[in-house]
């Protein structure tokens, strides 16, 4: 009896299992993605990106990277929407060194490097949808976060086995904002509240500069819903899908994904 108890406990046990009842909770699996993203060091991996533009056209970036989290180092080779290659040393300078035909030394956010893109190259690797998450965190501290963040399946993305986490936002919405006293830039503000800068702007049709009292119009968060694909191995999320009240917003891909490579200073440089 004691052998034929045992038996039916593990056939249930390996039912339970296969229907998903014992897989990893959606909580559980953002919970290690997100310590993932902290840790990840270094990372070469081939970047592409949809992004929707003010006209309601979307532009595709294509990038090659190299990027080391701590010291930060960022090396791009950009095929799309420019050719150039790209080097962001901040303890070097706060300035991205730019090889596009001439060498050229120019804020992350110039008009040059942002055109045809949402964010600069500074945010290469995990560190802002780290940020991102963790605000939509903070913003459901009082609730139960399993309502909003949903375990959608697995998917293969790029010959990896990937969990599909959907996280939906239902009180996303245009909201009014009053620019505070110490902000002046639209990229105080999208920083300080993990939204979007390129959405600040389209809402408003202004440039950089705000004034403190300005009023002005921003999203209450950076999505209203947002999908990810993460890695089932190492817990990063190669795959981002974020929709805002018209649709897709953004679409980033992290392809051959590399993590803990050897860098050395001359992976660093311009060929």
């Amino acid at each position: 009896m004691y052998k034929k108890l045992t038996l039916a406990v593990i056939t249930c046990l390996l039912l339970l299992s296969h229907t998903g009842v014992l897989a990893e909770s959606a909580i559980d699996i953002m919970t290690k993605s997100l310590s993932a993203m902290g840790s990840a060091k270094t990372m070469t991996y081939h970047f592409f990106a949809q992004e929707r533009m003010n006209d309601g056209k979307y532009s595709k970036s294509d990038v090659e990277f190299k990027v080391m989290a701590s010291p930060l180092k960022i090396y791009a080779y950009a095929h799309l929407p420019q050719s150039a290659q790209l080097r962001f040393d901040p303890s070097v300078s706060p300035k991205v060194s730019v090889k596009k035909g001439l060498s050229l030394n120019l804020s992350p956010t110039s008009s040059l490097l942002m055109k045809g893109v949402h964010n600069p190259i500074t945010r290469a690797g995990f560190g802002q949808i780290k940020k991102i998450l963790e605000m939509s965190m903070a913003q459901r501290k009082e609730q139960d976060y399993a309502e909003f963040c949903k375990l959608a399946g697995s998917v293969n993305y790029d010959g990896k086995e990937c969990y599909k986490i959907e996280i939906l936002d239902p009180d996303y919405k245009i909201v009014d904002f009053t620019v505070a006293p110490s902000q002046n830039t639209v990229w105080s503000i999208g920083n300080a509240r993990a939204i979007s800068e390129y959405k600040i702007k389209e809402l408003n049709d202004i440039d950089d500069e705000v004034k403190p009292g300005q009023k002005i119009k921003i999203p209450s968060s950076y999505a209203k819903k947002t999908t990810l694909y993460i890695d089932k191995t190492t817990y990063l999320p190669l795959y981002h899908k974020l929709e805002d009240e018209k649709g897709i917003y953004e679409i980033y891909e992290f392809r051959n994904f590399k993590l803990g490579v050897s860098l050395k200073s001359n992976d660093f440089e311009f060929e």
